[in-house]
């Protein structure tokens, strides 16, 4: 992680009482990041893991998690829909623990870029109007953020998390992390991405019968009329109108 970064985390930790970090609930394991957990236990304090967008992954999938990450057992875990609304009265529950009877309490919010900060602390704050941006786009938050939710509640906002390791375009796009403006090979990220999701998965949501990655790629662009000179499908248009139907979560 860079360096600007670090010091600001080193601000969230010491001022918080209470840190979320905000997870991708199709990707939990994907979006956690272990160094940064580390740093908010060893400084003695509380952690909370937020399982975002439920929406978009089965009853099921969010029963294994809960299991598999309450069974660690150095952390609360809670999972919400920020879109929806749903969870978010468990959350301030946590979060009213934690204050108590205190007059002030800070809560720390951490998480890979497009993971639902914004959206999350919209809803957090139970008001119409809402307290910050929301945007597609990765990196849409800058700066430390200090935003009033309720009687004696700050939330202290973080930009995005990107471990510093990680330079997979693929892994990156999956998370949120990088838009496909941002990506320099879109045709081998779709590819990656139809390859994790499953061939079999993508062709029912597109309408299309390909054999392999390249081939629903193919058939999508011919399915919309994006020829080349040969009357073959336009794969690079095709690449890019999928990853863009990923971001809008129409996949």
């Amino acid at each position: 992680m860079s360096t600007p970064f670090m010091k600001q985390l080193e601000i969230l930790i010491n001022e918080s009482d209470l840190v979320l970090e905000i997870l991708d609930a199709r990707f939990p394991k994907k979006t956690r990041n272990g160094q940064v957990e580390e740093k908010i236990l060893r400084r003695g304090k509380k952690l909370v893991l937020v399982l975002n967008k439920t929406d978009l992954v089965s009853k099921q999938k969010i029963l294994e998690e809960k299991k598999k990450l309450i069974n660690e057992g150095q952390h609360r875990v809670v999972f919400v829909s920020a879109k929806e609304k749903n969870g978010v009265r468990l959350l301030k529950k946590e979060i009213s623990i934690v204050k108590g009877k205190k007059d002030c309490c800070v809560v720390g919010m951490l998480g890979y870029p497009n993971a639902g900060k914004s959206t999350l602390i919209n809803s957090l704050s139970g008001k119409k109007k809402r307290k910050v941006s929301v945007s597609k786009r990765a990196g849409h938050t800058r700066g430390l953020q200090k935003i009033k939710i309720g009687e004696g509640i700050y939330l202290l906002d973080a930009p995005g998390i990107i471990p510093y390791k990680e330079k997979d375009e693929s892994e990156l796009f999956l998370v949120g992390s990088k838009n496909a403006n941002q990506l320099k090979d879109i045709e081998g990220v779709a590819l990656k991405i139809i390859s994790y999701l499953g061939i079999k998965e993508i062709n029912t949501k597109l309408g299309v019968k390909g054999e392999d990655e390249e081939e629903v790629l193919e058939k999508f662009a011919e399915k919309k009329n994006w020829l080349i000179k040969g009357g073959k499908g336009d794969i690079k248009k095709a690449a890019r109108e999928f990853l863009e139907m990923y971001q809008r979560n129409e996949l």
